[in-house]
């Protein structure tokens, strides 16, 4: 299996303790800026309120297996949590896109590092809210 980088996350989180436990909780804006050879593919983006975003979260740790969760009392495994530590740091967010300009994308709510990895962009619509009996 291969990853590849599209972009890269440019913002104010320089340490992991920069970062809000949810990127929803703050009004911090983010540049993603997509690789030239990657550009094409946000064609119609601005047609998007909101994106999903999958990132690397490169200085998250890759050997924890269980965690407890801020919201929680006892040990859950980090497939029953949302940690950033897992064995593979692949990392969800949903932003607001703020503004699209040709190669870059200003967004609200990413809970990236600075410098971390874009791996995927997709986007988000009410038809992803699923409602479950």
């Amino acid at each position: 299996m291969q990853l590849q980088e599209i972009g890269v996350v440019h913002n104010a989180y320089k340490n992991l303790t920069d970062i809000p436990r949810q990127g929803r909780m703050s009004e911090e804006i983010s540049e993603i800026e997509i690789h030239p050879d990657f550009s094409d593919g946000l064609l119609k983006i601005e047609q998007n309120k909101y994106l999903i975003v999958l990132y690397w979260a490169h200085l998250a740790k890759r050997d924890i297996l269980k965690t407890i969760p801020p919201a929680a009392k006892e040990l859950h495994g980090v497939f029953a949590s949302r940690s950033p530590g897992r064995p593979n740091p692949l990392s969800l967010c949903i932003v607001e896109l703020i503004e699209y300009n040709g190669s870059s994308l200003r967004v609200k709510g990413l809970d990236a590092l600075d410098g971390s990895s874009v791996i995927d962009i997709k986007p988000y619509t009410k038809m992803d809210i699923i409602s479950i009996p």
